[in-house]
């Protein structure tokens, strides 16, 4: 089979590789589609310094078929088509108990993900994961919606856990992926009146057709007025900052109400100085987010069932070929909203 793997700074190399052996307990899969996501981007542009431990599998937002299963598992059939939870996790440690796999007590987080830096990666036309880690797509979710949940569901569980007031203001700051996510998890939430709030023109005109969004430029607009009248002279009563920009950060401060919240899940490339005297006198709660539960993979799927995440417009298909060209170097430079691989789709088994 073929399969990618980074040795290296910019250094991404398409190999021929034996198919993994199937283990107990584990799934064969035939891949679909493999999201881009910013931690590949992170992999492929991290100088070899920050790297140590290259050549390393990528790829972790992940549709595929089931081709073969384990003697021993019963979860999942050959011919289904899942989507990858990519979190592995031992599922009995307080952090899993508690719905936090991303925190799991007894894996090394940083080898035990798939795709990002553990053993496996979705990046071939074919790998091998855990049985338990395959999540069944129901018949109305399509193979390219499945690729596309894992980053949904870290914008889903933000939303989910910060339990936003049906009534009140929500506010996204930034409108890639995530942004977006967070945008359609609020309205599918039943929050009606929800601001992105996006610098680009284009991103801002990729948002025009959603009902129920208030679409604001930064740059000319009166976003703090905006809100203000929106919510009766109160503010925003969450802010949801998925640009990892210092002046959206400075934003979400100006325009959160008192006792509001702030979730930080913007990935932040430099260091931010915060008002600590502001958070005290507006008695404010700062909360950051990174990943994602099992219950958020569910959200999202039901959500796409009942046809309230339409991402799909939003995604730029590569070639298995041009990964590099068509996806990475343009999502690095911001020109793409979702880039997605569509992986060939072979019968064989085996190489």
């Amino acid at each position: 089979m073929r399969a990618y793997r980074l040795f290296g700074q910019h250094d991404l190399r398409l190999r021929d590789e034996p198919d993994p052996d199937l283990k107990p307990g584990e799934a064969r899969l035939r891949m679909a589609h493999v999201g881009v996501c910013g931690t590949d981007l992170h992999y492929y542009y991290a100088e070899d310094a920050a790297m140590p431990d290259r050549p390393q599998h990528i790829g972790h937002e992940l549709s595929a078929t089931v081709t073969e299963v384990a003697p021993d598992v019963t979860s999942i059939s050959v011919g289904d088509r899942v989507a990858v939870f990519p979190l592995i996790s031992c599922g009995e440690c307080g952090e899993c108990r508690a719905g936090y796999p991303i925190s799991c007590e007894r894996v090394d987080r940083a080898v035990s993900t798939v795709g990002c830096g553990g053993p496996i990666g979705g990046l071939a036309e074919r790998t091998v994961i855990p049985a338990d880690l395959a999540v069944t797509l129901p018949d109305s979710v399509s193979l390219l919606q499945g690729a596309l949940i894992e980053p949904l569901s870290v914008a889903a569980t933000a939303v989910l856990r910060a339990n936003t007031n049906e009534d009140g203001v929500a506010v996204v700051t930034g409108a890639g992926l995530i942004g977006i996510g967070c945008a359609l998890a609020l309205r599918a939430t039943g929050v009606s009146k929800v601001v992105v709030v996006e610098l680009s023109a284009e991103r801002r005109k990729n948002l025009a057709d959603i009902e129920g969004l208030t679409v604001l430029d930064p740059a000319s607009d009166d976003v703090a007025g905006i809100v203000a009248s929106m919510s009766g002279g109160f503010g925003a009563d969450v802010v949801f900052e998925c640009a990892g920009a210092a002046k959206a950060m400075d934003l979400g401060f100006s325009v959160t109400r008192k006792r509001g919240r702030i979730v930080v899940i913007g990935l932040h490339q430099r260091p931010y100085s915060m008002n600590a005297l502001l958070v005290m006198a507006k008695e404010l709660t700062i909360q950051g987010h990174s990943g994602y539960s099992r219950a958020a993979f569910e959200a999202v799927i039901d959500w796409m069932d009942r046809g309230l995440l339409p991402v799909e417009q939003w995604v730029t298909h590569v070639d298995f070929d041009r990964i590099v060209e068509d996806a990475l170097e343009p999502s690095q430079r911001g020109q793409l909203v979702k880039a997605v691989i569509d992986v060939p789709q072979q019968t064989a088994t085996s190489s």
